[in-house]
């Protein structure tokens, strides 16, 4: 028997909150709702949650195969399956991005868990990459066809990935650059990809196309990567922890 989850959307294009109790999520009957859920709302919310370190892994395997972290980022003394992100230690994410885009086969989702948040800021904000595709004049889209673009980390680490890409479940169209990896539109002249590149991430960044989280210790947020992308705000004082478990299901076609 699936069960039904108690599901209230948290914008106006996407994100929404689960109000099923934690333990109810983690039995096998919900699993496939869950999949559902993260497809079709892209972010999904567990307030208070608070999971153990082995509920954390659980959870994210409910949506595909455990993904251990990026080997520059530091890992859980009790799991190689979970990253620790520390303020304490000089940790950032506060740029627009999708996880990993500079590999051939990003992440397709992950979970993070609030363990320590400073008394004020620190919010999290997820964008709707396919509700910013949708906005883009038909033009436009017709020019982005078949255009690719570099993603890449470090010099020799990167990969190129299409600009539009279709969500591998869904089949919705999503605008795939990012401001923290993209370095160009690799076929169009450089002037042309320079302009387009800065107008594409103007756009993705109105805030209409954002949902904004403000943590409590505890919450947990689970989002696609494949149509989402993410940046961490640095606008506090004090410590700020999180756990994440990536997640890798049914990937982009090439």
């Amino acid at each position: 028997m699936t069960t039904t989850l108690a599901l209230t959307p948290l914008s106006g294009h996407f994100a929404a909150r689960i109000d099923t109790p934690f333990d109810e999520l983690l039995d096998e009957a919900s699993h496939q709702a869950l999949r559902d859920a993260l497809v079709e709302h892209k972010v999904l919310v567990l307030p208070g949650a608070d999971p153990s370190i082995e509920q954390h892994i659980v959870l994210a395997t409910v949506f595909g195969d455990a993904e251990p972290p990026q080997p520059q980022n530091p890992r859980h003394e009790d799991s190689d399956l979970v990253c620790v992100f520390d303020s304490a230690e000089g940790y950032k994410a506060d740029r627009w991005h999708a996880d990993e885009t500079f590999t051939d086969t990003p992440s397709s989702g992950a979970a993070l868990v609030m363990r320590m948040k400073p008394d004020v800021g620190g919010d999290t904000l997820w964008l709707d990459t396919e509700a910013a595709h949708d906005a883009l004049s038909n033009g436009m889209r017709t020019l982005l066809a078949n255009r690719r673009a570099r993603h890449e980390i470090a010099p020799g680490v990167a990969a190129e990935h299409p600009v539009i890409r279709h969500h591998p479940v869904s089949g919705r169209p999503c605008l795939f650059v990012n401001e923290t990896f993209v370095r160009g539109i690799v076929n169009l002249p450089p002037i042309e990809s320079e302009a387009i590149l800065a107008m594409l991430l103007k756009h993705l960044a109105r805030p209409d196309f954002a949902y904004r989280h403000r943590w409590e210790e505890g919450d947990v947020v689970i989002w696609d990567n494949r149509s989402t992308q993410h940046i961490a705000m640095a606008d506090f004082t004090g410590r700020r922890v999180v756990h994440r478990v990536g997640f890798v299901a049914e990937p982009f076609a090439a």
